[in-house]
């Protein structure tokens, strides 16, 4: 008998899927489905934990943390991480799973490639049309360096995981379409980078993010969009060396 409670103790949401659905055949597809979206709509609340953890806070009245640009530190590390264990021990699955996955080299070719090519579309963008400066451009720009460094760093590895990985893979595994998982994760992927920089943030860097999930689509190696992503925020050094 302790054997048995100890055996469904650590029996996972898909074993504890099969034996849920055994118990009523009738409406197992649809069950099997409901249980699915549950998973799965914990694994993006938890993704999206940094886009709403302040606004919680300051709801119950409190104060924790930095703030503005660099709370993206402390919150986005915090939702891998608890992002992590979900995947482990409550998906029973790895990190391959979101395409974390070893690259090859035309894996990191092609980071480059795309980065190159979306980069010439900025610079070309900001002789046609300069960009105007932004309260959130330049909010960056000030901040002191190494908080920039770690900024660059941590939204190269962190987004990528928390906006491509887990979401597009997630919810092609749901829907059983690849389109609608890119559509849901490039959707939340544009709207803090419009609002914190402007809606004319897609006219520079629109572009550039197509080619990050066409990328990510092709090769299904989420190291190579870490790198492309990273290339395409250390620009932003250059006007903060500037400005010192």
């Amino acid at each position: 008998m302790k054997c048995s409670l100890i055996g469904l103790m650590v029996v996972d949401f898909k074993s504890f899927e099969v034996i849920f659905v055994m118990k009523d055949v009738s409406t197992s597809t649809q069950k099997q489905h409901r249980l699915s979206l549950l998973v799965v709509f914990f694994g993006l609340l938890i993704a999206h934990l940094p886009k709403y953890i302040n606004k919680i806070l300051n709801l119950l009245g409190l104060q924790f943390g930095p703030k503005g640009p660099p709370s993206v530190i402390l919150w986005n590390w915090l939702a891998v991480v608890v992002l992590t264990v979900f995947i482990i021990a409550i998906e029973r699955r790895n990190l391959t799973t979101i395409m974390l996955v070893r690259p090859q080299k035309k894996d990191l070719e092609w980071a480059c490639i795309f980065w190159g090519i979306g980069m010439s579309w900025n610079w070309i963008m900001n002789i046609v049309v300069p960009p105007p400066q932004t309260e959130g451009l330049d909010t960056l720009i000030n901040l002191p360096i190494p908080v920039i460094i770690a900024l660059i760093l941590t939204t190269s590895i962190t987004e990528e995981i928390l906006y491509r990985g887990y979401p597009i893979e997630r919810i092609n595994e749901l829907t059983g379409r690849t389109w609608i998982a890119v559509s849901f994760s490039f959707i939340l992927f544009l709207l803090p980078h419009i609002q914190f920089f402007g809606i004319h943030w897609l006219l520079y860097h629109g572009f550039g993010t197509i080619l990050l999930y066409i990328l990510y689509v092709w090769r299904r190696n989420l190291w190579a969009c870490i790198l492309m992503h990273f290339l395409s925020n250390a620009p932003l050094l250059i006007p903060a060396i500037g400005q010192g």
